[in-house]
């Protein structure tokens, strides 16, 4: 009798022991899929932003590259010019100075 009963005990503890060690196979299997989902989600999180951020980049250095487009066509306006119109334009500066009045001479 007294041998039946430590073998129950046994058996209990083992079986306690067993599911102590499922629980904590479960609990860690829990925890690392839930790293893996959370690690995705980072990754994902991540992808969008520096895709997000590159397409912004190019649309940035498109506007820089039409801006200097333009300033560099406005700075070329001389070359257009023609003798005979950069002639007319000193020549109409030179009159108004003449015209102005110097005050305090």
């Amino acid at each position: 009798m007294r041998s039946d009963i430590i073998d129950e005990v046994l058996s209990v503890e083992d079986k306690a022991q067993k599911i102590l060690r499922d629980a904590n196979a479960n609990s860690r299997n829990i925890l690392n899929e839930a790293q893996l989902q959370a690690s995705e989600l980072v990754r994902s999180a991540l992808k969008e932003e520096r895709e997000k951020n590159q397409s912004l980049l190019l649309q940035a250095e498109e506007d820089a590259n039409l801006q200097l487009t333009e300033f560099e066509a406005s700075l070329d306006i001389s070359s257009v010019l023609s003798e005979a119109m950069l002639d007319e334009i000193a020549n109409s500066i030179a009159e108004k100075i003449c015209r102005t009045e110097l005050e305090g001479v």
